[in-house]
């Protein structure tokens, strides 16, 4: 279909949009308008945009209101210049909602849910309770954004480890973007840990779906109690694999559980969890370690760290050097 077919269907969304605009933002606007408004939007992402655009459009008019009042002027007062019959439903509805809105709140945003970044700095954790009875548990030096939005639960998830227990609500999936994946729950528990542009999604409970959308819509993996998924960003695939789900959890208990893991990705986490920074030497690097590590102490750590791997420890002021 060329662009001028097109325009026709266009004009007529966008004055839809601006319609819906205009009744939920008048005074009268009940609940069954809001949820109409709700419907309409998942109707279609053209839905979506629209109303975005038009709300936009809204907002430049209130920080435009006396360019606007002049535009409305008697006509005898100003020179009327020729407009298209066609746009005369569209520029109706504009005037409607130039006179409706004198402070426009931004109902998009509203759809969406307002954001709120919480976040924590090295050696803490933090609880968080959302108000939809979900819980999260941040691990030291991590960070979020949540969105509770009417249709979606929204959380972007940038450099950090949490636990989740969300609260069960299938009207209202839980979606968590994290590096260039996305999970998807309605109700279950799990862990995440993004650090390195490196994901690793653990179940506890329930069921976790996982989408990259740069592959399509469809699930990349669906993962049940005790499963495992492990993702570097930009990748094709995935790991998965079958495991101990409280392992994934320990650190919430401040210990932290390691099967042959490299001393190199040990060391990257511990170093978020202390104020001295660890460093190893070239040949500490490529070791690996298996046992359970208590988080209390650093001193008392690196000591068990070196003994069962054989290796020095050189302390300064400002560092600890495992070789």
């Amino acid at each position: 279909m060329s662009a001028d077919a097109d325009a026709p269907a266009a004009e007529a969304l966008r004055d839809q949009a601006l319609v819906w605009l205009v009744r939920v933002q008048s005074d009268a606007a009940t609940a069954e308008d809001w949820a109409a408004l709700t419907a309409w939007l998942e109707a279609s992402d053209a839905h979506q945009a629209a109303f975005e655009a038009v709300e936009l459009l809204s907002a430049e008019i209130g920080d435009r209101a006396g360019e606007i009042a002049g535009a409305m002027a008697p006509a005898s007062a100003r020179i009327i210049p020729f407009r298209p019959r066609r746009l005369a439903p569209f520029m109706a509805a504009l005037t409607a909602a130039a006179a409706a809105l004198v402070v426009v709140p931004m109902a998009w945003r509203s759809y969406e849910g307002a954001p709120t970044v919480y976040s924590t700095g090295p050696g803490q954790t933090r609880v968080v309770a959302l108000a939809d009875g979900t819980h999260i548990r941040l691990d030291a030096a991590s960070k979020m954004t949540v969105r509770l939005g009417w249709t979606a639960r929204r959380v972007d998830l940038a450099d950090a480890e949490a636990t989740f227990d969300v609260a069960h609500d299938p009207s209202k999936p839980f979606l968590i973007t994290v590096g260039d994946q996305q999970v998807r729950v309605v109700g279950t528990e799990f862990n995440i840990r993004h650090y390195d542009k490196t994901v690793v999604v653990s179940v506890r409970r329930g069921i976790v779906e996982v989408r990259q959308p740069a592959l399509g819509p469809q699930p990349v993996a669906r993962l049940t109690k005790g499963q495992e998924l492990r993702h570097v960003e930009g990748a094709v695939q995935s790991t998965r694999a079958e495991v101990d789900p409280d392992a994934a959890f320990a650190w919430t208990q401040g210990r932290m559980v390691c099967d042959d893991r490299p001393l190199s990705e040990i060391v990257a986490y511990l170093n978020r969890r202390y104020p001295v920074p660890i460093r190893l030497g070239p040949a500490a690097a490529r070791l690996k370690f298996s046992g359970v590590l208590e988080m209390g102490d650093q001193q008392a750590l690196v000591r068990r760290l070196a003994g069962y791997l054989s290796l020095r420890v050189d302390r300064t002021g400002r560092e600890i050097t495992l070789g």
